[in-house]
């Protein structure tokens, strides 16, 4: 019962995942200026496309924060205040988007659903992890360990853990290029997948990039 209530609690208060909504029940919008759209609903995730200032979209689902959107290219999520309802006016401002929230559990864990005003909630999804690599210190990710998001890198990593990595986890989608030297020297490669052992890297690793 506790770990159920600290799901709810996290997934509510993150509110990570927005997902998919019949076209039906889309609005439309349109970008007020330049911004990425990502993979999912936070700037920890990986950057897929971009819309123009002006470009019209489809919303499909809205949190506080994000926006799930269609448009003619890859579809992923914007942040909300970069979006505006197509059929707002200065002198006619149209409401807010609406959304509607619903929760459920299952054996892969919890799922969130989102919909546009009051239609019936699509069928939930898991929650999907965010792009970020994990580092361990034993092999098979176990032993002391510490995650970073993606797009972050260590040209020099700290004496506690400098050639102290035995494996990587990767989450939604992340890479990451690990080192035998400082500033990306000495001999690298590329991990695209979880690694419980590093082979050759293992104990063998001063720096890092993630993506």
């Amino acid at each position: 019962m506790i770990t159920k209530r600290i799901a709810i609690a996290s997934a509510l208060a993150a509110f990570t995942v927005l997902t998919t909504a019949g076209a039906a029940f889309a609005e439309a919008g349109i970008a007020k200026s330049v911004v990425n759209v990502r993979s999912g609903p936070g700037t920890g995730y990986a950057k897929v496309d971009s819309l123009y200032a002006g470009e019209a979209v489809n919303v499909l689902a809205c949190n506080t924060s994000w926006c799930k959107i269609e448009h003619d290219g890859p579809d992923g999520y914007v942040a909300k205040s970069y979006l505006k309802p197509a059929a707002a006016t200065p002198s006619s401002p149209k409401k807010d988007i609406p959304f509607n929230l619903g929760l459920t559990f299952g054996p892969g864990g919890p799922a969130i659903s989102f919909g546009i005003g009051d239609a019936p909630l699509p069928a939930p999804i898991p929650v999907p992890a965010a792009s970020k690599a994990c580092f361990f210190k034993g092999p098979n990710f176990t032993g002391a360990s510490f995650c970073v998001p993606a797009s972050s890198h260590d040209n020099h990593i700290g004496f506690s853990w400098n050639d102290k990595i035995s494996s990587i986890k990767l989450y939604g989608g992340a890479q990451v290029q690990i080192c035998r030297g400082y500033n990306y020297t000495a001999g690298c490669a590329v991990v695209h997948t979880s690694k419980p052992s590093l082979g050759s890297f293992d104990d063998d690793t001063s720096s890092y990039q993630a993506w």
